[in-house]
C-alpha cells in the first residue's frame, strides 16, 4: 500500500502519519489518499472520521488504522482483486456496528463501576 494523508486538523495529520509512516508517499505516487474531507479527485479517499460515510472511525488504534486501511484498500484500490461481495459487506457492517455497540457497553460498565467504586470510599 502506497498511502499519501492530506488533513485539515494538523493533530490528525501527525497522528495519521506516525501510525502510516511505513506506508507514507508523495500524492503523485500514492494509491489512495487519507484525509478527514474529500481532498482529492483524482485517487481513493479513505475518509477518517466519526459521521457516516467513514472509512475509518474515530478514535482509532493503529491496529484498527491498518486493518481498515487494508480493507479500503483491497475494497477500492485493486481491482484485479473481488472486492467484498454484497453478502460480505453486508456482514462486515454488520460486524462492525456490533463491535462498536460491545464497546459503548463496555465503556458504560467500567464507568459504572469506577463511579461506584469512588462513591464507596
Amino acid at each position: 500500500m502506497k498511502i499519501a494523508v492530506i488533513c485539515e486538523s494538523e493533530l490528525l495529520q501527525k497522528s495519521l502519519e506516525m501510525y502510516l509512516k511505513d506506508f507514507l508517499t508523495p500524492l503523485e505516487e500514492c494509491e489512495f489518499v487519507v484525509s478527514d474531507y474529500q481532498s482529492c479527485d483524482m485517487k481513493p479517499v479513505c475518509l477518517v472520521g466519526s459521521g457516516s460515510g467513514t472509512h475509518v472511525k474515530t478514535p482509532f488504534t493503529q491496529e484498527s488504522l491498518l486493518a481498515n486501511c487494508k480493507v479500503f484498500y483491497a475494497t477500492y484500490c485493486q481491482p484485479e482483486l473481488k472486492a467484498l461481495s454484497p453478502k460480505d459487506s453486508k456482514i462486515f457492517i454488520q460486524i462492525d456496528l456490533l463491535i462498536e455497540e460491545t464497546l459503548r457497553e463496555f465503556r458504560h460498565r467500567l464507568y459504572e463501576i469506577l463511579s461506584a467504586g469512588g462513591n464507596a470510599r
